[in-house]
């Protein structure tokens, strides 16, 4: 009975692995790098979010998606800042803001990242139905709903006690099992990367036209004719041509429509069914967001790593010193992913140049 008892209690702490906050160096170079990149993430983040706010033009879920993702940012930075008081000032309260949502934002950006790309997939491959379904309120209401549930699901262990904030230690165990799901996830996000980036492909081949150049017409000025009582020729023709009766008038304005159609547009004929801009949307966030996937797995795969070098109590000191310099890497994409966005976006730049005339029209009034 003894032995059993004592077995399990050896069971229970390995199965434990709680690794404090306080053994966790922390140099003056690391520090000054991540200062740096909270500041100017947060400004380019925080420019994403407004520009997209009070922009009508960006009202759509492609830029939505984008505003959540940046808003996600904000949130990891502010888990930077915890860490770094945690570390180097022994703050004991962020100590535990740190240990609630470790792994938190991380998983939730991914989250968000997957569901962009499954949103640009769509938008290409069920372009009509698409149309219909996806609106602004339902895809906030999503976002809104996947953000909750992942948060509660992740930080589980601690409202259901299992686990506890006060001794201020990671538990190893709980983020192997958030990063096997941020692993899958991100295997999730490169398949559909690749295959908008196919369809896409296929789309601009399908649609010559599609990276061509800009139609320009051109519009000519009718002379019009002054009607005064003396002309009672053109009265006339004016009156009969008001009194014709509206399925004539119907029928000669859509004859004179297709007329005008034919030789002006001729690219409406056997156009395929997908629009413009969510293509080169989709295009431009797989070119620009497969890079971050590239920075996700190595910190995936070394926090992984470092789990099984502790429960089967192996010497890793690689895979240990390697664990900051990765997350430094990680760190950078909260400005690598808004700042991709804001000089690739078309849509993005004239909203700026839209808000910037707005504000200097409102000082000047």
């Amino acid at each position: 009975m003894n032995f059993s008892s004592e077995a399990t209690r050896n069971v229970s702490l390995q199965i434990s692995l709680d690794v404090p906050m306080n053994i966790r160096p922390m140099s003056l170079t690391q520090q000054s790098y991540r200062y740096v990149i909270i500041v100017v993430g947060a400004l380019i983040n925080s420019l994403v979010v407004l520009v997209i706010r009070y922009s009508r033009q960006l009202h759509y879920p492609r830029h939505v998606y984008w505003g959540a993702i940046s808003l996600i940012n904000q949130c990891y930075l502010v888990q930077s800042i915890l860490e770094i008081v945690a570390i180097v000032d022994h703050n004991r309260g962020a100590c535990q803001a740190f240990v609630l949502n470790a792994g938190v934002y991380y998983t939730i950006m991914l989250t968000f990242l997957a569901l962009a790309a499954l949103d640009r997939y769509l938008a290409i491959a069920r372009y009509e139905w698409y149309k219909r379904k996806v609106t602004n309120r339902a895809t906030i209401y999503f976002l809104l709903f996947v953000y909750v549930v992942t948060h509660m699901a992740i930080i589980s262990p601690f409202w259901t006690g299992f686990k506890t904030i006060k001794n201020c230690a990671v538990n190893v165990t709980h983020m192997h099992c958030v990063m096997i799901y941020d692993l899958l996830l991100g295997v999730l996000c490169v398949v559909l990367h690749l295959m908008i980036f196919i369809r896409s492909r296929e789309a601009t081949r399908q649609y010559p036209n599609f990276h061509g150049a800009p139609v320009a017409l051109r519009f000519h000025q009718t002379a019009l004719t002054n009607v005064t009582p003396a002309t009672g020729e053109q009265v006339h023709a004016n009156s009969t041509r008001n009194n014709r009766p509206s399925r004539q008038v119907g029928q000669l304005a859509e004859s004179e429509a297709n007329a005008v159609e034919t030789p002006c547009f001729p690219w409406l004929y056997n156009r395929p069914r997908f629009n413009r801009l969510e293509i080169r949307a989709a295009f431009s966030m797989s070119i620009n967001v497969l890079p971050v996937w590239l920075c996700t797995f190595p910190v995936t795969v070394n926090t992984i790593f470092i789990y099984w070098c502790i429960r089967l109590e192996t010497s890793c000191p690689i895979v240990f010193r390697l664990n900051p310099y990765l997350c430094d890497l990680f760190l950078f994409h909260t400005v690598y992913n808004p700042l991709m966005y804001t000089l690739t976006s078309t849509e993005f730049k004239r909203a700026v140049m839209h808000l910037k005339q707005k504000l200097k029209c409102n000082r000047c009034n």
